[in-house]
């Protein structure tokens, strides 16, 4: 401040601040600053140590009131401090103290820029206080004031320095780190000397203290320091291990980043790195967590974070060996932080990693596989199980350049705990090296069923190996089909019907069948064997084909065993012409023994239906030729007999004689003697009998109990068929008798149609009957070697007939009887006769009838002894089909031609007789005119025609 000259001697002055001159005399200065407030003598008095300490106190409370509002003249807070300062000596009461502390705090607020030098003054008195560690509260807010909270530190500049590591060691609280801010960011260059000092002891604060807000500062005051003078090179230790700690507080962990990257973008960055790696690598930390998972972080988010700093030149190939070292003592707090650390790397920066760090990477991975299994939560498994899923995406995208071996060996030893598509890229990696070029292949393919087939329960994973030893049989069973057989295949699937998964079964089930069709060693047996058990297994067990059908969007229980019949009728269709043939007969016989099962167990579920209607469809299929060779038409009905396998009885000796001999009037067809039979010795390898006799038993079987309509009606409609070839049902010992009678029994038995489920709607007994007569009608070929009582109950069946739907059917079997079975039909003829004249003239029955007729009538030896009854019946029958109006001109031309015949054959006697008959039936039907009552007047004509008897 200005002053104006003053002639005032230095005693008049001194005078004046203690208040002992006389009182001055206006002046133009104080006109000048009429705010100027004096100090007067009494004011001092009541300071003085005279006055009684509660005087004085209450005095000096008053003047703060005075400092903050006036400005005093000048020299007057000398002459007031000289006053008090006696009051600030330890043996003063504590509220004498405080008193003059709040007073000085108040002068300095209020005469701040009056003060001058004594700044420094006050300054000591505030170092210098003693005791030291006392009124530290009081004293901070004289220093903030004199300081302007740390920003003003003129004539304090020599001293500053020490009065804060002075003060650090008594006070540091978070009110004079906050002004020690200040001082750091406003006169920072008046601490260098002691700014390590500095940031040790704020670091020690930061880690022993608990309050929140002491760190907080704490943490400005570093920041300060780092952004406004220079971190000492010597402390950057113990700051890095302070952030390194306290970055593991929530609520700090976003500032101690922001302030490392601060350090990290300085010159002291490498070093700052360098020191981070050697924490994490010396056993003296190596128990203290939190330590090294805030250097795993920072170092993470340094180099490869997503506010990486690009100025730093460490490589991820520095660093990681430090992250390995950090896992040295089981922590899973810092397995965590490096889990997330590198799963970060490789997302980011994975396709640029080279050899040399993913070998580090994958030390690192192995490492945490093994703590979790003693120390890993549910969580530090799941981010680990995370990284390695990280791993095999950037594998299955090629971007990964580490060693393939080492990786998916880390996988397979935590195989079971990863999700189904990573064993299954697993899997497909083992699988590439599975091939002959590679020692050990084949115990390798070994190992590999035994860890993801036997071993494991996960559907998807054993079909996926199954798919795999698949692809190995087939490409590698031309030169090692019975290594890998007899070291794989056997070993590993031999219990496969035990096993509990459906879909493994039907997996692993049509493997076998697969490889069986191709194999021609001895080893076709053993995988016939595996395949005989899942066929039965279902059978044996209790009801298992019984059971319900799933719906629509599952697979039945039973799915497995059809796929193995079906399997093995492939294998047969396949066998029958390779060698050696005596497989064909081994899975022939199992498919006999099979359907046998099914009726000895009553099963009737859809999939056992199914599985009937496919090997009935096959046995019905088979053909020989005139060689006794059998053959299967293929997919493209393409039919080719086989040059192994013989439809004999297998006793070549008897194979001629047991041929019975050809009947007068129906030899059966194709039956020249076979081929001369091979020698003992080649007979099993080269020749195999698969006699028709046990699949005709079967089919007997199904004539009898089956209960599925579809697969009773393909019985029916094919066996017409087979019976046409006679040398397949007559080289064996076929019960045809039993067929005959089973047939006549299903065409009178009045309740199969109950017996029969899954039909139609609208089924009834007669379509059953119209299934059975075209097998009775082919059934008449083998007479010779039908019994008389049975040649007899089959015509009496197609008697039967007569008044059901299959009439039609039954006229053509009776006419086929009257060429087959003369011997038979000359008894029953006259009977019969009567019988179809009470069946009506329709358009359905006309062929059938006429042409049993035409053919009956040039057979004389079977009606020479017709009476006149059975002639006139025999007209009865031909002349309505002589009306044109009802039938086309064929029939009624075959009508008159029956006419004709029969009445030329009658004897001469009947003739005359017949003529009147016959003219009179020819008026009523041929000649009648068209008309609407034509139809009933023909029918009454022909009812009657059978009373008018002719006089003989």
């Amino acid at each position: 401040m200005n002053k104006q000259p003053s002639k005032e001697s230095l005693k008049d002055k001194v005078k004046g601040i203690f208040g002992l001159g006389t009182a001055r005399p206006p002046s133009k200065q104080s006109d000048a600053r009429p705010s100027e407030f004096i100090i007067t003598t009494d004011i001092i008095k009541e300071l003085q140590p005279d006055c009684g300490l509660s005087s004085r106190v209450r005095m000096m409370n008053h003047v703060c009131e005075l400092a903050k509002t006036k400005k005093f003249e000048d020299h007057a807070v000398e002459a007031v401090w000289k006053a008090v300062e006696d009051m600030l000596t330890p043996e003063q009461p504590l509220e004498a103290r405080h008193a003059v502390l709040q007073l000085l705090r108040a002068i300095i607020q209020g005469q701040g820029e009056r003060l001058g030098p004594l700044r420094a003054f006050f300054f000591n008195v505030i170092r210098d206080y003693q005791p030291s560690n006392e009124d530290l509260s009081d004293r901070l807010e004289v220093f903030k004031a004199l300081t302007e909270n740390g920003k003003d530190i003129t004539y304090l500049e020599e001293d500053i320095a020490r009065f804060v590591l002075l003060w650090m060691d008594i006070g540091l609280t978070s009110d004079f780190l906050h002004v020690l801010v200040n001082l750091v960011k406003f006169n920072s260059c008046y601490l260098d000397q002691n700014v390590s000092v500095m940031v040790q002891k704020i670091c020690l604060l930061c880690n022993r203290t608990t309050s929140s807000t002491d760190i907080e500062v704490a943490l400005q005051v570093l920041d300060a320091v780092v952004c406004y003078n220079c971190l000492p090179s010597d402390s950057l230790t113990v700051f890095i291990i302070t952030l390194c700690r306290t970055v593991n507080v929530k609520e700090f962990c976003e500032s101690c980043w922001k302030l490392m990257r601060k350090v990290l973008g300085t010159h002291l960055g490498h070093s700052a790195i360098y020191t981070m790696c050697r924490i994490m690598e010396e056993r003296v930390y190596m128990e203290d967590a939190p330590l090294l998972r805030g250097a795993v972080f920072f170092v993470g988010m340094a180099l490869w974070g997503a506010h990486r700093l690009p100025a730093l030149k460490n490589t991820p190939t520095l660093v990681l060996p430090s992250f390995y070292k950090a896992m040295s003592s089981a922590n899973e707090v810092v397995s965590y932080e490096i889990v997330l650390s590198i799963t970060r790397l490789i997302k980011k920066y994975g396709k640029e990693l080279q050899v040399v760090t993913w070998d580090i990477l994958l030390g690192i991975i192995e490492r945490l596989l093994q703590q979790i299994q003693t120390i890993g939560s549910a969580e530090l498994k799941a981010i680990v199980y995370e990284l390695l899923t990280t791993v095999e995406e950037l594998y299955e995208q090629n971007g990964y350049h580490g060693s393939t071996e080492k990786f998916f060996s880390l996988v397979e030893k935590c195989a079971d705990k990863r999700p189904d598509a990573s064993v299954l890229t697993l899997i497909s990696y083992r699988a590439q090296s599975i091939q002959p070029a590679k020692d050990g292949w084949i115990q390798s393919l070994h190992r590999l069923m035994e860890k993801f087939f036997r071993n494991e329960t996960r559907s998807v994973i054993r079909i996926k190996v199954l798919h795999i030893l698949s692809f190995v049989l087939s490409t590698n069973r031309q030169l090692y089909e019975d290594e890998l057989i007899e070291m794989v295949v056997i070993p590993q699937l031999s219990g496969i019907a035990e096993d509990r998964d459906l879909a493994v079964r039907k997996q692993a089930t049509q493997l076998l069948v697969d490889l069986a069709e191709g194999c021609n060693t001895h080893h076709f047996s053993s995988l016939l064997d595996i395949i005989e058990k899942v066929a039965s297994r279902s059978l044996v067990s209790s009801g298992p084909l019984e059971v319900t059908e799933r719906d629509s969007t599952g697979e039945s229980p039973m799915e497995d065993v059809r796929t193995a019949i079906l399997g093995l009728l492939e294998i047969l269709q396949s066998k029958l012409y390779s060698l050696p043939a005596s497989h064909a007969s081994r899975v022939y016989e199992l498919l006999i023994s099979h359907l046998q099962l099914h009726y000895k167990n009553k099963y009737c579920s859809a999939i056992a239906c199914s599985i009937r209607l496919q090997v009935f469809d096959f046995f019905l299929m088979m053909r020989v030729d005139s060689l006794h060779r059998l053959g299967v038409p293929n997919k493209d009905g393409v039919l080719r007999f086989s040059p192994y396998c013989y439809c004999d009885t297998g006793e070549p000796e008897k194979r001629v004689s047991e041929k019975k001999p050809a009947g007068s009037t129906s030899p059966p067809a194709g039956s020249p003697a076979p081929p001369t039979a091979p020698t003992a010795s080649t007979a099993s390898i080269r020749s195999a009998y698969l006699p028709y006799a046990p699949a005709f038993i079967v089919l007997l079987q199904g004539l009898k109990m089956e209960t599925d309509w579809k697969v009773l009606k393909l019985i029916l409609d094919k066996l017409s068929w087979t019976l046409q070839y006679k040398v397949l049902l007559l080289t064996s010992p076929c019960s045809l008798d039993q067929l005959c009678s089973t047939l006549c029994c299903m065409v009178t038995d009045r309740l199969i149609s109950e017996r029969l489920k899954k039909t139609p709607d609208g089924f009834s007994r007669t379509d059953v009957q119209l299934a059975v007569v075209p097998v009775l009608t082919a059934i008449t070929s083998y007479h010779n070697y039908l019994e008389q009582a049975r040649q007899r109950e089959l015509v009496q069946c197609l008697e039967t007939g007569l008044i059901y739907r299959c009439a039609k059917q039954c006229v053509v079997a009776l006419t086929m009887c009257t060429v087959e079975m003369p011997d038979i039909m000359i008894k029953l003829l006259p009977a019969l006769i009567v019988k179809l004249t009470h069946i009506s003239a329709t358009v359905a029955m006309a062929s059938p009838m006429l042409e049993f007729l035409s053919t009956l009538v040039r057979l004389p030896h079977l009606y020479a002894n017709f009476v006149a009854e059975q002639y006139v019946s025999v007209f009865a029958i031909s002349l309505p089909y002589t009306n044109p109006s009802k039938f086309n001109q064929y029939i009624v031309s075959l009508a008159h031609h029956v006419i004709a015949m029969w009445f030329i054959r009658c004897r001469l006697p009947f003739r005359k007789d017949f003529v009147q008959y016959i003219t009179k039936g020819l008026r009523s039907n041929a000649l009648l005119p068209f008309d609407d009552g034509h139809e009933q007047s023909a029918f009454r004509a022909r009812s009657t025609s059978l009373n008018e008897r002719p006089k003989r």
